[in-house]
């Protein structure tokens, strides 16, 4: 995991979705911010290590990079009004996001490559 990927995917996806939120309308937002954070991860582990703890890693790195940038957002001008923030739904959407695709994608992809590599070459202490 090189840090400045992580660290600009991070920041990648927190300005998707506010560009999503600013532009898209509610009911297509719900569609359209999980599919750009699926495909954002998707491009990040091109070129990374595709493993559950990786996955388990990456998400969690973001998670708190999105939720640092989001409270300098509400110590910012633009809310500077908690319950608002709080209130709004689209906020909350996100960090499930944020947790849960890279952690289910890390899944998937390791059972295919446990699949791929036959079952004579699982060994418990390799994983």
């Amino acid at each position: 995991m090189s840090g400045w990927r992580i660290v600009w995917y991070s920041v990648l996806i927190w300005l998707l979705s506010f560009l999503i939120s600013s532009f898209v309308v509610l009911p297509w937002y719900y569609l359209v911010l999980p599919i750009a954070v699926f495909w954002t991860t998707v491009f990040y582990f091109k070129n990374t290590e595709r493993t559950l703890q990786n996955g388990l890693l990456v998400s969690l790195f973001w998670f708190f990079v999105i939720l640092g940038l989001n409270f300098l957002e509400i110590i910012g001008p633009y809310y500077s009004d908690l319950e608002y923030y709080f209130s709004d739904f689209r906020n909350w959407l996100l960090y499930p996001l944020i947790l849960l695709i890279p952690f289910i994608l890390g899944i998937i992809w390791e059972n295919s490559n446990l699949k791929n590599r036959g079952p004579g070459h699982w060994h418990p202490h390799k994983l």
